[in-house]
């Protein structure tokens, strides 16, 4: 069972942050009041080698714009801004808005530049040079380094001086239509840095380096094999929508139009028989959904097929609001869990980038209105409930099913599981600073070198669940708020960071769950510095495990000594300490699902 709270979900996220102000309007508006009430902005900006006349370009903002609001907004910069009007942009906003489906965006429309075909194109940033399409309509892409360039390095910065935006990558996309999604192609590809949202319709991939029969195009087109020739880029998602009738082309003769085709080589690899001749998206790593339009599912890169789209602006108004739903939803795409399972999309944080929040209720909580909960928070978000999110190991920790099977055994308190995802900088955030002292650190993982300590953000990662994930946990749903009835838990790096969050915490989380935890890291660093600053065991309880198998093998010196350390602060094991070793377990998902009965009953075990 999936259940959505539509009606409360602006309220909710206000309740995110103290002074978070542009979480709802103050009151239901229409959105015809709500059109009426949002701002919209011109300016007019220069941009030498792009255009003679400065650009237009207008700046929409959300109702109940806050300049000072605690957490920036997020940033949609839009290609073809003069279309805006043609594909419902400012309606299409008012309606979600008032639907309270997306959170409020800074939507950044530009005019398309006087020579847009020589705009609009892909781009060589490392060569610093446009890559030139010649085609039947002359060339494409002659200024295409030079107006990506401007995008990235003369606007961005100024929208961000003037507004009060949020300048994370995950925060910012780019949107455009036909040549102006090629180029927004090329613009979240080439700076991964400044934008990780990209939004492509129509989008022009059949440019190709040559002219010729159809198996040259097809080998040559250029988006194809900038994705090819280039490495992921770590935390960017892609958004593309294709209607069935842009055009009747049928390059390779499977009975499917070029465009349709163009962009599903692009993600998912251009295939001759079951070889694969040139790498897509898939390939390279990202989670791939072909079907977003009958079935969204939380991947990194999205098709959507629109029957009977064409290539005009009235298919690409009909586009417009899913798209918006991908990038600003309240609400993530339902995954399959046993039980009720409520999902936050991209939750806004001021002090980290945004992520994903899955909460899980246990069963008897719609039945029981009066009852409130403790809590669990666990890290890695994406790996706990659904295999299809799990991408490397395609297995989940299965805890929605171990939870529903202990509480029905009477083995555990019925419990709220927060699972908050990770991000890239998953090792920085989820690495303890205070015990770092020198410039950098092994990792502890043959291979993977040192870990720069100027780079460390699990401070302001616990920040983040300390200060407002957890008090919009505490408002959003019934639970018992109190230290004794809050647990965080996690695996390998999560398992530090649990460490780090109840000695940092010890007032917030009553208790914490290691799982094989990653002690090698600056090898045992965390171990000393844990030795004067664990948490009282009057009041907390710590769990740990390990395997004896894969990365897990090298655990158990750390642990011994980090089990030596406990005792002798006064922890008793078997009532507020446990540590376990487990034969021939691996250091995966697998090995976790198989045993996180354990570590769940220790930290929640009934009384």
């Amino acid at each position: 069972m999936i259940s959505f709270r539509i009606a409360t979900a602006f309220l909710s996220i206000a309740l995110l942050c103290t002074g978070c102000a542009h979480g709802v309007p103050s009151r239901s508006m229409t959105p015809g009041e709500i059109a009426t009430r949002s701002r919209v902005d011109t300016l007019q900006v220069e941009a030498a080698g792009i255009a003679s006349a400065p650009l237009r370009v207008r700046v929409y903002l959300p109702p109940e714009y806050d300049a000072k609001a605690a957490i920036g907004y997020p940033v949609l910069y839009v290609n073809d801004g003069q279309d805006a009007e043609a594909v419902g942009l400012q309606a299409t906003l008012a309606v979600l808005y008032a639907e309270e489906a997306i959170r409020p965006v800074i939507v950044v429309a530009i005019d398309m530049p006087p020579d847009r075909m020589g705009a609009y194109g892909l781009s060589d940033r490392a060569q610093s040079r446009s890559i030139v399409a010649q085609t039947k309509y002359g060339p494409v892409g002659t200024l295409a380094h030079a107006y990506s360039e401007w995008l990235a390095k003369t606007l961005v910065p100024m929208i961000d001086a003037r507004y009060r935006t949020r300048t994370t990558p995950d925060a910012r996309a780019v949107l455009g239509w036909s040549l102006g999604a090629l180029n927004a192609f090329n613009v979240g590809w080439q700076y991964p840095e400044r934008f990780g949202r990209v939004g492509a319709f129509s989008p022009s991939f059949w440019l190709s380096a040559e002219r010729g029969d159809a198996d040259v195009v097809q080998r040559t087109r250029l988006a194809q094999r900038m994705v090819d020739a280039t490495p992921p880029r770590n935390g960017a998602r892609f958004y593309f929508a294709v209607g069935t009738a842009e055009e009747t082309d049928d390059r390779d003769g499977d009975g499917i139009n070029d465009a349709l085709d163009d962009t599903r080589d692009l993600i998912d690899g251009l295939r001759i028989g079951e070889e694969v001749k040139t790498k897509g998206l898939r390939q390279l790593g990202y989670s791939v959904n072909l079907d977003h339009a009958t079935h969204p599912q939380r991947t990194d890169a999205a098709l959507a097929v629109f029957e009977g789209g064409q290539h005009n602006q009235a298919s690409w108004a009909k586009m417009l609001p899913g798209f918006l739903r991908w990038a600003y939803a309240v609400h993530a795409p339902p995954i399959k869990a046993t039980g009720t399972l409520e999902s936050w999309q991209d939750v806004p944080s001021a002090h980290v980038a945004a992520r994903n929040v899955d909460v899980w209720l246990p069963p008897g909580y719609a039945t029981n209105p009066d009852k409130r909960y403790p809590v669990l928070y666990m890290h890695d978000g994406q790996n706990l409930f659904d295999p299809s999110l799990s991408y490397y190991t395609q297995t989940d920790w299965g805890v929605d099913e171990a939870m529903t099977k202990l509480i029905a055994e009477g083995r555990v308190r019925e419990a709220i599981v927060v699972g908050v995802w990770n991000t890239p900088l998953r090792l920085q955030e989820y690495m303890p600073r205070r015990p770092v002292t020198g410039a950098s650190l092994p990792i502890g993982v043959e291979g993977m070198g040192e870990l720069p300590a100027s780079s460390i953000v699990s401070d302001a990662y616990l920040a983040f669940l300390v200060d407002e994930l957890k008090p919009f946990i505490d408002k959003t749903y019934r639970t018992k708020p109190g230290r004794d009835d809050t647990f965080v838990m996690g695996s390998s790096m999560g398992g530090l960071i649990s460490l780090y969050a109840v000695a940092e915490y010890p007032r917030v989380f009553g208790g914490a769950g290691a799982v094989s935890t990653h002690w090698p890291i600056g090898n045992g660093i965390v171990i000393d510095w844990l030795a004067t600053h664990l948490p009282d065991p009057r009041t907390h309880r710590l769990y740990f495990d390990h395997g004896t198998a894969t990365l897990d093998a090298q655990y158990a010196p750390f642990q011994q000594r980090m089990d030596a350390i406990v005792r002798a602060r006064g922890y008793v094991e078997g009532r507020n300490f446990m540590t376990r070793v487990f034969e021939g377990a691996e250091h995966s998902e697998r090995a976790w699902r198989q045993r996180v009965d354990v570590p769940l009953q220790f930290l929640l075990g009934t009384k």
